[in-house]
């Protein structure tokens, strides 16, 4: 794989969302596909429209006709449920969030977790969007803690009660079974070095 071709969600407001994704984030328009009969006999139908986010990558909306509107998730699925945009550096991160609040849109502050810092708005539809900048690159070491934790995860969230205090305790039991196999390929490697 290479990327993401497109993000795909649906919208009851075509125009506010046009307006939102071309003037307020500058994302041109690039394509629309209108389709009756799709499917099967009793889907709806739509057009589907597509924004340019750059390096080949695209957002895309649907607009049903007669779809009627669906209920707003709860505040924990509107944030869990984001789209992150990337920029390189804090001036790009600080000119969006001025460019936004120009433009009347509500924008949290800079907030800093872990390894990015983001700012938090959202789109007409309800949607949470993010435009987030590193910290620091991601490294290695990021890499085998994710490997750990998740393989913590999936042995916790199949156990009767999941829980994060559990997840601690099952990715430290990893942790010290990995240990050994870590000391065993760095004495390898130093020998290896030493021996050349």
């Amino acid at each position: 794989m290479d990327g993401v071709d497109h993000l795909a969600f649906v919208t009851w407001q075509p125009r506010a969302t046009c307006e939102f994704y071309t003037q307020v984030l500058g994302m041109p328009l690039v394509h629309a596909i209108t389709a009756t009969g799709w499917v099967t006999e009793d889907y709806p139908d739509f057009v589907h429209f597509f924004f340019d986010m750059g390096k080949g990558n695209r957002i895309a909306f649907f607009y049903y006709f007669g779809l009627q509107e669906e209920e707003p998730p709860s505040d924990l699925m509107h944030r869990s449920r984001h789209v992150a945009f990337h920029v390189d550096t804090e001036e790009e991160l600080l000119a969006w969030r001025d460019r936004l609040k120009a433009h009347g849109v509500r924008v949290t502050p800079p907030l800093p977790h872990e390894l990015i810092e983001s700012i938090y708005f959202d789109d007409p539809n309800g949607i949470q969007l993010e435009i987030t900048r590193p910290l620091r690159a991601m490294s290695g070491a990021d890499a085998r803690d994710a490997e750990l934790t998740l393989r913590a995860l999936a042995d916790v969230a199949a156990s009767p009660r999941p829980s994060a205090q559990a997840l601690w305790q099952r990715k430290a039991e990893l942790v010290r079974k990995a240990e050994p196999v870590r000391k065993a390929a760095l004495i390898r490697n130093d020998t290896e070095v030493a021996g050349s």
